[in-house]
């Protein structure tokens, strides 16, 4: 790590404090303190900053330390860290976008103030990218959008209503895939059901299928037949069953499947 605490201050003109609170607030990776409001909290991956604020909710005498914290003042911004990568990488991207806005001076408690030209000379060392901090949105709780999930046996077909296809093998592998916008448009009318308007029809184990559909407001599911599938749900079994033929038969040198963009396995 190359700091713990930062001071940032401006050189060619007052600091406008609205302007830079303004954007920390817009990033979905981070929020504003909801016991004191002073300062801002910087997590690596939008989940964890979610979860973190719910921490800090339950446990105001106490601050999470897996993030960074940047507090905005009238004459300059302090940036605090603990050496998170992922979240140092964050408030590295928010030293970028600050020099984007004007000249800056800095110091920390290894160093004396001096111009600041680039948010590597604070950040030297290799951090994760922002493709590498994107969230999974397979994963649960979902953030944004949709996410339908198909399950029949030991294998799971989840898909996203941005486009992103995984179908979880037995044994730990998964396929993923992009589907085109054409495809998504298909997927996303077949998909249009209310689990909560299916009557629960799987008895029998061995044909059982448990079809969810998670938003960020919950999950929603129901537990159905494959030998006895609903009018409702004909439309969406029929596309699992081809994406997940798609996704299960190809292999690496294969061509891509129609109607998906870009597909990678993944062993166990």
């Amino acid at each position: 790590m190359s700091f713990e605490s930062a001071w940032l201050t401006r050189i060619d003109g007052p600091i406008d404090v609205a302007v830079i609170e303004d954007h920390l607030g817009a990033l979905p990776w981070a929020w504003r303190d909801p016991v004191d409001g002073r300062q801002f909290f910087l997590a690596g991956h939008v989940r964890d900053a979610r979860a973190a604020r719910d921490w800090r909710i339950t446990h105001p005498t106490e601050y999470p330390t897996d993030g960074v914290l940047v507090a905005v003042h009238p004459d300059g911004v302090r940036i605090d860290q603990r050496g998170y990568p992922e979240s140092m990488a964050r408030a590295r991207d928010f030293v970028g976008w600050l020099l984007r806005t004007g000249t800056w001076n800095a110091r920390t408690e290894l160093s004396t103030e001096q111009p600041l030209t680039s948010a590597e000379e604070l950040y030297p060392g290799p951090l994760p990218s922002t493709s590498e901090m994107d969230d999974d949105p397979h994963q649960s709780p979902v953030i944004v959008g949709t996410l339908t999930r198909w399950t029949t046996g030991a294998r799971t077909l989840s898909v996203h209503s941005d486009g992103a296809a995984r179908l979880q093998l037995p044994g730990g592998g998964a396929v993923d895939a992009r589907m085109t916008p054409e495809e998504l448009v298909a997927w996303t009318r077949a998909a249009d059901v209310d689990p909560e308007d299916l009557d629960f029809d799987a008895s029998d184990a061995a044909t059982r299928v448990t079809l969810e559909r998670e938003t960020p407001e919950g999950v929603k599911s129901a537990w159905l037949d494959t030998t006895r599938v609903p009018k409702a749900v004909a439309p969406l079994a029929r596309q699992v069953a081809r994406l997940s033929s798609a996704l299960e038969g190809w292999t690496p040198g294969d061509p891509i499947p129609p109607g998906l963009m870009s597909i990678t396995r993944r062993e166990a």
